[in-house]
């Protein structure tokens, strides 16, 4: 399993059921197919770095937009079921954009494949030397 962050850009104009059924859609994905939803957070409405096209124009004929909402959700997964849930977002008119993001904890800076260049290793090495010592 692995651990994904989709960041997701909604129309500003999207209505709050059509999204809190995609999110729903996309939690059960993932937890049908033996993933975890750890979180959804809203981020608000914000204004857009540049201005976004959207695939289809809305009932107004708006195309284009300067502000939009963002959302993320946090979620454990295979690779096969983020590209699913990629394909749900892909799918959905009110989506502006999407990104996966794999989420990153501080351990994974720890590194472990060479142990000469990591001092924390090293310091273990050295101590267990010196118990082996003491022992000795």
């Amino acid at each position: 399993m692995v651990f994904y962050e989709c960041v997701v850009t909604a129309r500003n104009t999207a209505n709050f059921a059509q999204l809190n059924s995609l999110v729903h859609n996309i939690a059960h994905k993932v937890v049908s197919s033996g993933g975890i939803v750890r979180s959804v957070q809203n981020h608000g409405i914000r204004d857009l770095p540049h201005r976004f096209k959207a695939k289809y124009a809305d009932r107004e004929g708006n195309r284009y937009y300067k502000k939009g909402r963002f959302f993320s959700i946090y979620y454990d997964s295979n690779p096969i079921t983020q590209k699913e849930v990629d394909g749900i977002l892909k799918m959905d008119e009110q989506i502006l954009r999407n990104t996966h993001l794999k989420a990153r904890n501080k351990l994974w800076y720890v590194n472990i494949a060479r142990e000469d260049k990591n001092p924390y290793i090293q310091k273990v090495m050295e101590m267990e030397k010196a118990a082996e010592k003491e022992i000795s």
